[in-house]
C-alpha cells in the first residue's frame, strides 16, 4: 500500500496525459504524433506537468489541494478538451479576452457545443488522478525548488520560443501560458474610430449605384457556382452561364471572424495591423459621402457585438441599422431571416434613391446551420445534425435566392448599378480542420467574391473577367469602388481594384493580429498557388504548408517579409501620391 501510494506522482501523471491524448482522437494523433515538432512540444509540456504535480502534491490541507487542483488542472483540462473537440485548436490568448467582453455569449456557444461524454468521462478520470496525487507524499522537501524552476522554465520557454505551438502541448501547460500571454500583451486599444478627413474630391459625373453584400460564412467549395456537385446555387450558376456575374476563383479573406474582416474590408486594408493604423482610415462610406452619395449600412445582424455599429458611426452614413431595427429577436448566432429583410432594403433604396452606396449584411449561414433556412426552401434532408452539412447546404440556397432577388431589383429600379458579395469568412466541417471558422484553413480564408456588373456593361466585365483566376483580396473591392466612380484612394490602402488588369507579384493575408478582434498574433500568407504560411507573431515562427517544415519569420522570402514589415509597424495612414506622381 505504501508502495502504491509513492508511485501515487506517476500513476497521475499517466491518466492526465491519457485523457489529454484520448479527446485528441485517433485520427488527430495518427496524423501528428511522428511529427518532430509535435513530439518536442509535447514532451517538454509534459514533464513541466510533471512538475507542477509534484508542487500540488506538497498541498496537506485537503480543502486547499482540491481548490488548486481544480483551478490548475480540472478545469483548463475540461475546457481545452471539449474546445478542441470542436474546432481541433486549444483556447488562444484572445478567447480569454472575448469572455471577459462577454461571458454570458461565450458560455452560451459553450454550452450549444457541449460534449457530455467527454465532460463527465474526463471528469471521472481527472478527478481519479487527483485522489491518488492527494495521497502521494513526497519524501524531500528539498526537489520543491527544482520542481518548480522545471515548470516555470519550460512553461517561459514554450510561452516565447518559436518553435512552440500550442496544441501539440499538453492542455493543462497549453491553458495558462496562452493566458500569460493574453495578461502579459497588453493589447488593448480602444475601438473609437478617429477616421482622417478627406480632402475634397470631384464628384462624378452620372454616379453608378453601388451595392456591398457582406455574407456570413458561406463556403466557397460547397458552391455549384464554383464547382460543388450539389446544385446549391443554381439561380447564380445561369447568371454566369449569361456572362451575367464575375466569380473570383481565389479570393481571400482579410480575417477568420466578422470583426476583423468586415471592419477592414471596408477601408481597402489587410491585416496584420496591431498598431491599429486601420481606426484611422476613411472608410467607403466616408468616401461615398464626400462624393455626393447617399451612404446605407443595413444588416440583418446585431451590430452592438464587437462594437461594429461604432467603428463607422461617424457622420459618414445617412442610415444606420442593424437587425433590432427590424426584428426583436436578434442574437450572436441568429440575425434577422435575409429574404424577409429584402423588402425593407428595397424600400430604403426607394427612398433615398441615386446615387447610392448600400452596404448590406447578410445573416447568411452562421451556425447553428439549420436556423438560417426555413423549412420550405429546405432541399437537401434530412437535417440529422443542425451543423450538418445537409443543414449547411441548406442556407445556401437562400443566399442564392437573396443575391438574385437583389441583383434583380437593382437591375430593374436602379439598372447603372455595381454590385459585389462576399462573405466575412468561411466554416469548416469537421475531420482534422475542426468545426466553424476558429483557425486559417482553405474553406476558412478561401471565399466566394463575386461581381455584378450592370447589364450592358461589358468594358467592365470584361476587365474584370481578366482576373477571375488571379489572386485576389476582399480589401479589393473598396478599391474597385474607388475606381469605378473614379476617385483615387487618398492614402495608401491594400486592396487593388478589381478593374485593374495588371500583373504583379502579389500576397494577401488573413489574419487575426488586429485590434477589432483583440490583437491575436496570428495570420497566414497566401500566394496565388493558395498555399500558406502560418505566421506567429509572438514567437516569430512560420509554418509553410507546402513543406510543413517550420523556420523562424527572418527566413521568410524577402518580398514578401517586407510586405508584412510594412503592416506591422504601420502607425497611420501613409499619404497616397497622385497617378500622375506615381512611377
Amino acid at each position: 500500500m505504501k508502495k502504491k501510494k509513492q508511485s501515487g506522482l506517476l500513476i497521475a501523471w499517466i491518466i492526465l496525459l491519457v485523457v489529454d491524448w484520448a479527446f485528441r482522437g485517433t485520427e488527430w494523433l495518427a496524423h501528428n504524433l511522428t511529427g518532430l515538432r509535435f513530439l518536442a512540444n509535447y514532451l517538454l509540456s509534459a514533464i513541466a506537468l510533471l512538475g507542477l504535480l509534484y508542487l500540488l502534491a506538497f498541498i496537506r490541507k485537503r480543502a486547499v489541494f482540491w481548490i488548486f487542483y481544480s483551478l490548475l488542472i480540472v478545469l483548463p483540462m475540461l475546457l481545452q478538451g471539449n474546445y478542441f473537440i470542436v474546432y481541433k485548436k486549444f483556447i488562444s490568448p484572445s478567447d480569454f479576452a472575448i469572455f471577459a467582453e462577454s461571458p454570458r455569449m461565450v458560455l452560451g456557444v459553450g454550452a450549444a457545443n457541449l460534449n457530455w461524454l467527454f465532460l463527465l468521462a474526463g471528469t471521472f478520470l481527472i478527478l481519479v488522478a487527483g485522489f491518488v496525487l492527494q495521497k502521494y507524499k513526497p519524501r524531500k522537501k528539498w526537489v520543491i525548488l527544482p520542481s518548480g524552476a522545471i515548470f516555470i522554465g519550460i512553461s517561459i520557454f514554450l510561452t516565447l520560443h518559436w518553435y512552440s505551438v500550442d496544441f501539440f502541448q499538453h492542455s493543462t501547460v497549453a491553458f495558462y501560458d496562452n493566458l500569460t500571454q493574453e495578461i502579459l500583451s497588453g493589447k488593448e486599444h480602444s475601438l473609437a474610430a478617429h477616421r482622417l478627413k478627406l480632402l475634397p474630391v470631384r464628384k462624378p459625373e452620372n454616379p453608378p449605384d453601388l451595392v456591398f453584400v457582406v455574407g456570413e460564412s458561406q463556403v466557397l467549395s460547397h458552391m455549384s457556382l464554383y464547382g460543388y456537385p450539389r446544385q446549391t446555387t443554381p439561380l447564380l450558376d445561369s447568371l454566369y452561364k449569361a456572362h451575367k456575374i464575375i466569380p473570383f476563383q481565389k479570393a481571400v479573406s482579410v480575417g477568420n471572424k466578422t470583426r476583423l474582416s468586415v471592419p477592414y474590408m471596408l477601408s481597402g486594408l489587410q491585416g496584420p495591423d496591431p498598431k491599429g493604423a486601420f481606426f484611422e482610415y476613411p472608410s467607403i462610406f466616408d468616401y461615398a459621402k464626400a462624393a455626393g452619395y447617399h451612404t446605407l449600412f443595413l444588416s440583418a445582424q446585431d451590430l452592438h457585438w464587437g462594437k461594429l455599429n461604432a467603428l463607422f458611426n461617424d457622420g459618414s452614413i445617412d442610415l444606420l441599422e442593424d437587425g433590432n431595427y427590424f426584428s426583436s429577436h436578434v442574437d450572436v448566432l441568429k440575425g434577422v431571416n435575409d429574404l424577409a429583410m429584402l423588402p425593407h432594403v428595397f424600400h430604403f433604396l426607394k427612398k433615398y434613391g441615386s446615387p447610392f452606396l448600400l452596404v448590406v449584411q447578410m445573416d447568411g449561414s452562421h451556425y447553428p446551420y439549420s436556423e438560417h433556412s426555413p423549412d420550405s426552401l429546405k432541399r437537401f434532408l434530412p437535417e440529422k445534425n443542425p451543423n450538418g452539412v445537409n443543414a449547411f447546404d441548406n442556407t445556401l440556397v437562400v443566399t442564392d435566392i437573396y443575391l438574385t432577388r437583389l441583383y434583380g431589383f437593382l437591375s430593374k429600379q436602379f439598372p447603372h448599378t455595381f454590385m459585389f458579395f462576399t462573405p466575412d469568412h468561411g466554416q469548416n466541417f469537421g475531420g482534422l480542420n475542426g468545426h466553424f471558422n476558429d483557425n486559417f484553413t482553405r474553406d476558412v480564408f478561401h471565399n466566394a467574391l463575386i461581381a455584378f456588373p450592370p447589364a450592358g456593361d461589358s468594358v467592365s466585365y470584361n476587365l474584370m473577367m481578366k482576373k477571375e483566376k488571379r489572386l485576389v483580396s476582399q480589401s479589393d473591392i473598396f478599391a474597385t469602388m474607388l475606381n469605378i466612380i473614379k476617385i483615387q484612394s487618398q492614402y495608401v490602402v491594400d486592396g487593388i481594384s478589381l478593374l485593374d488588369t495588371n500583373k504583379r507579384q502579389r500576397v494577401v493575408t488573413c489574419s487575426e493580429y488586429m485590434p477589432t478582434f483583440h490583437n491575436n498574433p496570428l495570420a497566414v500568407v497566401v500566394d496565388s498557388a493558395m498555399q500558406t504560411r502560418l505566421i506567429d507573431f509572438s514567437r516569430m515562427s512560420v509554418t509553410d504548408s507546402r513543406t510543413g517544415k517550420v523556420y523562424p519569420y527572418r527566413k521568410l522570402p524577402s518580398f514578401v517579409r517586407k510586405v508584412i514589415n510594412y503592416r506591422l509597424h504601420r502607425k497611420v495612414p501613409v499619404k497616397a501620391l497622385p497617378d500622375s506622381d506615381k512611377r
